[in-house]
């Protein structure tokens, strides 16, 4: 402002021919005191904001004349639920639906509500895990058993934790061959018994396979190897891999599972088979299936050395 009234009286002599320096600056004075205070005024004017609440924008322009109750409530209406829903509404899920199953009676019933088909391949692998679950539990005696099959079940159907010395507490235990070796070497890797373990407890994992007609083929032992690979490579010959099917090996299928680096157990388990059609969602309408054999390649042998299985398998069988 100082500026301006020392400036303006000169080039008002210099171009303003007629008019006293005084004068005109007064005019440009005023014209300028007018100019700033519009700028004042401007800049002590609420801004318009712009907020995101939820997927519905609002103008705090809007709100700023209402209190903080109003806006409050401006607020609640816009974003409350009776806003226009997207897409079709949920259809309400009755009380009474059966999600989970972890028994063959289970199963039969969340079969027998979803009306599905007890002749789908679907139905018969579920079915057949869950019998060779139960038969585990009761013969092979493992414990905090978890049923995972599934279409993202990673290769194990069923894990489980499993002492297999307590099949045996009824039998002493057999030491062949030199009873002051500790450790068996098997596919270049040594095994210690576990007879001769002072923590017996094993990790038990299962893959079922209810086939028709189909054998196992080295491409199933090589998913089983990478299924749990990682496992054993971080505990070591903590656990045992079970492979339930009904059908047998092929040639090549029968020579990779004998040369894995892991301990594999093949058990022969029949399909279970419907035997009275008025009944196929009733556990008594089928027949349950049964062990036809066991067998263990060289590296679950060494694990399980001193253990009676022959013996055992023809009890089963």
């Amino acid at each position: 402002m100082l500026m301006e009234l020392s400036y303006l009286p000169k080039q008002s002599k210099k171009y303003l021919k007629g008019y006293n320096g005084l004068s005109i600056t007064n005019f440009m004075f005023a014209t300028r005191i007018s100019r700033v205070a519009r700028l004042l005024n401007t800049r002590n004017e609420p801004k318009s904001r712009v907020e995101d609440i939820g997927s519905i924008i609002v103008n705090k322009s809007v709100t700023n004349g209402l209190n903080s109750n109003e806006s409050l409530k401006l607020k609640d209406k816009l974003t409350s639920k009776g806003t226009r829903p997207r897409g079709r509404p949920r259809k309400p899920t009755p009380v009474t639906v059966i999600d989970k199953f972890n028994s063959v009676i289970s199963y039969l019933e969340y079969v027998k509500y979803k009306k599905m088909k007890v002749t789908s391949s679907v139905f018969m692998g579920t079915f057949y895990e869950l019998q060779v679950k139960e038969f585990l539990e009761e013969n092979l005696k493992i414990k905090s058993t978890i049923h995972q099959g599934g279409s993202n079940d990673k290769g194990i159907d069923i894990n489980a934790i499993w002492n297999p010395t307590t099949i045996f507490n009824n039998q002493r235990h057999t030491n062949d061959g030199d009873s002051t070796k500790k450790y068996e070497t098997v596919n270049m890797k040594r095994v210690k018994p576990i007879v001769l373990r002072s923590n017996k407890t094993l990790k038990l994992f299962v893959q079922c396979k209810c086939f028709n007609t189909s054998k196992i083929a080295p491409k199933l032992i090589r998913e089983i190897k990478g299924s749990c690979q990682e496992y054993f490579r971080k505990n070591g010959n903590s656990a045992v891999f079970m492979l339930v099917s009904t059908n047998g090996f092929t040639k090549v299928g029968r020579e990779d599972f004998d040369k894995a680096q892991i301990p594999l157990i093949y058990v022969k388990f029949t399909k279970p088979r419907l035997i009275d059609a008025r009944y196929p969602y009733d556990a008594k309408g089928w027949e349950t299936g049964t062990i036809k054999g066991m067998y263990f390649n060289p590296l679950a042998v060494a694990m399980f050395k001193g253990l009676d299985w022959i013996n055992f398998t023809t009890k089963l069988v």
